[in-house]
């Protein structure tokens, strides 16, 4: 799975960057784990001007807490099998690519937390000049959301399911001196009624609802080495109906930042904002999120075939709860990732989560450890493993919950 996320990843970066720029607003530094390798990637099929990359993916997986329960975890282990098929254009300007997917897994004890999730994305990119590009990215998932997931409903016999359509249409211009991206977005997302372990079923209608956001960030190139950086954003989110008690959750809200990017070489970039955030909601008795900002990231690739990486976020997020506004959720992020050989890369990482929900004295706090690593056979060939550690703590007992996971898989691609 792993193998087949990086793969997409490279390729909608590939679809999405714009023609190397000379001064220091693009954020480029990429690190090692995610450096393309021409000679082991697959060549695909060629179909005049297009190319096709089919692959399959089989693993295995064992986890000590299957459910994410608080008390009496139960382990298991799971057959998954994920076939994907990527078509890229291969043309001299502009860029079009769709990907379809289908994942299964099968527990071997609890069959019950066996899932099938599939998507499709398409991107497209119109260079209109050298210095201005034009994107558009749309997809569909449909999704089964895992048991950790602090808002997924704890009384599900199977794991919930939801529906995820987006699009965005990104307008991007760089002109070694200035920058300007700006860029829209709506977010659809339709959770399925689920059977609870007694029996009943239920309806997650009052979490479905439709997020509009649109976002403007703005770059001047201060030196060769230092970059002047302000952003800003506007949301809004409409729930499809009212919770219980006829509260209202729609809201509007936005985010004002400004920072800078510094990239004194090749091997290292720091970008950090900082700012405000709002989210209001039109409920009165619903309380107004507010308060920091945050975006900051850093690559440094200065040790050979070592990357270091560190991500920060601050942002408003919705919660499943009827009657509760939403979260504020902080994360820091660091990594490691070392080239053990030109086709062996090791990544360690680890991360904390802490959740606040708006309005009531409800927290958490989640850490996650994870060690992974990445081993290309060939063009056709990849394996990949990875063992998680996940621990969350809660002032409500249903949020808290502890469990490891190990994973290793074998892709074939053409």
């Amino acid at each position: 799975m792993t193998a087949r996320l990086r793969l997409w990843a490279m390729a909608s970066a590939a679809v999405f960057t714009a023609p190397p720029a000379q001064a220091q607003l693009t954020s480029d530094v990429i690190s090692i784990a995610d450096q393309p390798r021409p000679e082991w990637a697959p060549r695909g099929i060629g179909l005049g001007s297009w190319i096709a990359l089919p692959s399959v993916e089989l693993g295995a997986l064992a986890t000590t807490n299957v459910r994410a329960g608080d008390r009496g975890a139960r382990a298991d282990i799971a057959a998954t099998a994920t076939a994907d098929l990527l078509l890229k254009s291969d043309w001299g300007r502009h860029a079009l690519s769709g990907e379809a997917h289908v994942r299964r897994s099968r527990y071997a004890s609890f069959d019950r937390e066996g899932r099938t999730e599939y998507g499709a994305k398409g991107i497209a990119r119109y260079d209109i000049s050298a210095t201005d590009t034009l994107g558009w990215v749309g997809s569909y998932d449909r999704l089964a959301e895992p048991r950790e997931e602090i808002n997924a409903p704890g009384d599900a016999r199977r794991p919930a399911l939801y529906d995820q359509l987006r699009g965005t249409l990104t307008y991007a211009r760089d002109t070694n001196l200035v920058q300007i991206e700006a860029r829209a977005l709506v977010d659809r997302r339709h959770y399925r009624a689920y059977t609870s372990f007694a029996g009943r079923q239920v309806s997650q209608a009052e979490r479905d609802f439709t997020r509009y956001q649109g976002s403007l960030k703005l770059g001047y190139a201060l030196s060769g080495s230092l970059s002047a950086i302000v952003a800003g954003s506007f949301n809004k989110r409409q729930f499809d109906q009212r919770s219980g008690g006829g509260v209202n959750r729609n809201s509007r809200g936005g985010t004002i930042e400004g920072g800078f990017l510094w990239r004194p070489n090749e091997h290292v970039s720091i970008e950090g904002r900082a700012g405000y955030l709002v989210q209001r909601f039109k409920d009165a008795r619903l309380n107004d999120a507010k308060g920091l900002s945050l975006n900051a990231r850093a690559i440094w690739n200065v040790i050979p075939r070592t990357s270091f990486r560190l991500e920060a976020a601050r942002r408003v997020s919705e919660s499943s709860a009827p009657t509760v506004e939403g979260q504020l959720v902080t994360t820091v992020k660091a990594g490691i990732d070392r080239e053990i050989l030109p086709n062996v890369v090791l990544t360690a990482e680890g991360s904390c989560d802490r959740i606040s929900y708006i309005g009531i004295p409800r927290r958490a706090t989640e850490y996650r450890a994870e060690l992974r690593g990445t081993y290309l056979l060939s063009r056709l060939t990849s394996m990949t493993a990875s063992l998680q550690h996940v621990q969350r703590s809660a002032t409500i007992a249903s949020d808290r919950f502890s469990g490891q996971r190990a994973l290793i898989g074998i892709k074939f691609s053409l």
